[in-house]
């Protein structure tokens, strides 16, 4: 009986203390960097949708003059904000948790092509014609904390 208690004894297995710690370290690592990687595609996805707006005014321009309405860009009248525009209607702001609004700038180029521009903190770009809105998507945000 006795060599079989210390047998069973002998046979005893576990995790030390080291081991636990190398596990808990090994998993605080992951979790580290699963939680960068989920910000990255979360501050993406924003900045996509910032886009994907000044591509929807773009096309909400673009119909309205189908319709052969007249669209009155800020600048080209007395009225700094041309009725037709504002039609568009304010945006629901990707960054901003308290869902202010935000508007885009729109006009003409040379051209006479449409273009818009963003002065957004978090994405901001020069007159931009919709089909470089496409080609560049969330490459042509800059964004003044980038720079820094």
């Amino acid at each position: 009986m006795k060599k079989l208690l210390k047998r069973l004894k002998q046979d005893e297995r576990g995790l030390t203390l080291v081991e636990l710690l190398a596990v808990i370290v090994i998993l605080g690592i992951v979790g580290v960097i699963a939680f960068v990687a989920i910000g990255n595609v979360i501050e993406n996805s924003k900045k996509d949708a910032h886009i994907s707006n000044a591509q929807q005014v773009i096309s909400a321009v673009e119909l309205e003059e189908a319709t052969g309405d007249t669209v009155e860009y800020p600048g080209e009248s007395e009225n700094a904000n041309a009725k037709d525009l504002d039609s568009v209607g304010e945006l629901t702001d990707p960054w901003d948790t308290d869902n202010n609004g935000y508007n885009f700038k729109v006009g003409r180029d040379d051209s006479d092509e449409i273009v818009i521009s963003s002065d957004h903190s978090k994405c901001s770009f020069p007159a931009t014609t919709k089909s470089d809105l496409i080609s560049k998507g969330r490459e042509i945000c800059n964004s003044s904390e980038e720079s820094e």
